[in-house]
């Protein structure tokens, strides 16, 4: 099942979320970021750069040409030099592969993998031993294969006791995948930002899990569909949200390519190295030629320092 269809199946109709945040002053910054030269952006920034793609983004192109997908992504030719991917839908395997034949395939063009989404049929009311042998088997997969983290891409809980459940499961799948050498994150949608049972969902979780066990992988564009108020959700949670997703939304008309919505990536980026940002990772999910847009999603974050600096 794909992570559309979890998405779809697994989330509630649930009530509107009164939140909206304060947007802060937040006093740590790097050292101002700004836009790169075009001089420096052709030397280093297929060497140097820190953007990374969901491959998600191009789910129809890669079962017809896997290795021709991927190259046209990490291609500087083509405008593109996406440095590692993150793939999806693992159940085992990724695409009929596994993550360490996932991960030579990125090699031979020059990318690496970072980690994966998720397929996991995790319940809070009916959880077997097979679902931890699967985070198991995936955290030792991911080692093996040289990425970071396993990400759980979709929210099993229907109301705030099977929530309270799933913080705890959490915390066990995140001391599984400490114990194998990878991190644990999850990535939210738009639903989080709604309330249950007088809690939003997004906060619940990240107030009831352990920071050293469990990350966050913020999805910027989902964030903003959703109500929520980005930075004010990394001011209020220091080192929480250490993976963004790269996706953009414009009020009133929905999904677009990253740079032409109302995500402040500006801002964002701004506080990118003070806030710890350990990876930025583009999710594009608009239609039309979806190669173009993730070339113009690549050439407008490359122009910010924080994108193709290496870390210091």
């Amino acid at each position: 099942m794909n992570r559309r269809n979890f998405i779809s199946k697994s989330m509630v109709a649930l009530t509107a979320c009164g939140y909206s945040g304060l947007i802060p002053a937040i006093a740590a910054k790097s050292t101002q970021p700004g836009v790169a030269t075009a001089e420096a952006l052709a030397k280093d920034s297929k060497k140097n750069n820190r953007i990374g793609i969901q491959l998600y983004s191009v789910r129809e192109e890669l079962p017809k040409d896997f290795k021709g997908t991927l190259k046209k992504l990490a291609d500087v030719g083509s405008k593109m030099g996406y440095k590692f991917a993150e793939a999806y839908g693992y159940d085992g395997k990724f695409i009929g592969k596994t993550l360490k034949e996932t991960s030579e395939a990125l090699s031979e063009v020059g990318m690496k993998l970072s980690g994966t989404h998720c397929g996991s049929g995790l319940l809070p009311a009916d959880v077997k031993a097979s679902e931890w042998d699967y985070w198991r088997k995936g955290a030792d997969e991911m080692k093996e294969a040289g990425g970071r983290h396993l990400v759980q891409s979709w929210l099993p809980a229907k109301n705030l006791d099977e929530l309270k459940q799933l913080t705890e499961q959490f915390n066990k799948i995140g001391t599984i995948c400490k114990q194998g050498g990878v991190k644990f994150g999850y990535h939210n949608h738009h639903a989080e930002m709604k309330e249950m049972d007088g809690h939003v969902i997004l906060d619940f979780l990240v107030k009831n899990t352990d920071p050293e066990l469990v990350f966050f992988q913020m999805d910027l564009g989902h964030t903003l569909n959703g109500g929520g108020d980005i930075l004010g959700y990394m001011s209020k949670y220091p080192h929480r949200f250490l993976s963004w997703h790269a996706s953009d939304f414009k009020r009133e008309q929905g999904y677009c390519e990253v740079g032409q919505g109302d995500v402040p990536y500006e801002k964002l980026l701004e506080i990118a190295e003070s806030y710890g940002l350990e990876d930025l990772t583009v999710e594009q999910e608009t239609g039309g030629d979806i190669f173009a847009s993730c070339r113009n999603d690549f050439n407008y974050l490359i122009k910010f320092d924080w994108t193709w600096k290496k870390k210091s």
